[in-house]
């Protein structure tokens, strides 16, 4: 006698995140970014949900394990004219990416204090991702003209 086989889907785990920006989001393990390094000056943040933006070439990177840590992320290649990034052999292995075209690469913003609407953009520290495969580092380029600092309207992110 044989006995018929089920075959149960396996659904992917699901993680809640409590976020004071975007207030409760229920994200796929699957969905999230693997930063196994952190991001620097948070080592500790190894899980990043990254969401669109309201304009294309924006989007945000929400912590999975600090619910107020969430960084608002620029397209270089489209909002600075002119922007390169060359990554290393070693950066592309580390996220699992055989080429550059399986890369995304964000610069995080600093947003103005209230009363102001000076941004800035860090160019010279981009988040770089392979989002098929779910890994991201933040690679630092000692030399080039790339800045920490590079000025960014405000009208140009809303």
């Amino acid at each position: 006698m044989t006995l018929p086989l089920t075959v149960e889907r396996l659904m992917p785990a699901r993680r809640i995140l409590h976020t004071e920006l975007f207030g409760t989001l229920d994200i796929s393990e699957d969905d999230l970014i693997a930063f196994d390094e952190g991001l620097l000056g948070f080592p500790e943040c190894r899980a990043w949900a990254i969401l669109r933006g309201t304009k294309d070439g924006t989007a945000w990177l929400q912590s999975a394990d600090h619910s107020t840590l969430v960084f608002l992320l620029v397209d270089p290649f489209i909002f600075f004219e002119g922007y390169s990034a060359e990554l290393s052999d070693g950066e592309l292995r580390r996220l699992h990416a055989q080429n550059a075209g399986q890369i995304a690469v964000f610069a995080i913003v600093t947003l103005p204090s209230p009363g102001s609407t000076a941004c800035s953009a860090n160019l010279q520290g981009p988040v770089v991702m392979n989002l098929a495969a779910r890994r991201g580092i933040q690679v630092v380029f000692g030399d080039g003209p790339h800045s920490v600092r590079t000025p960014l309207t405000l009208d140009a992110l809303v």
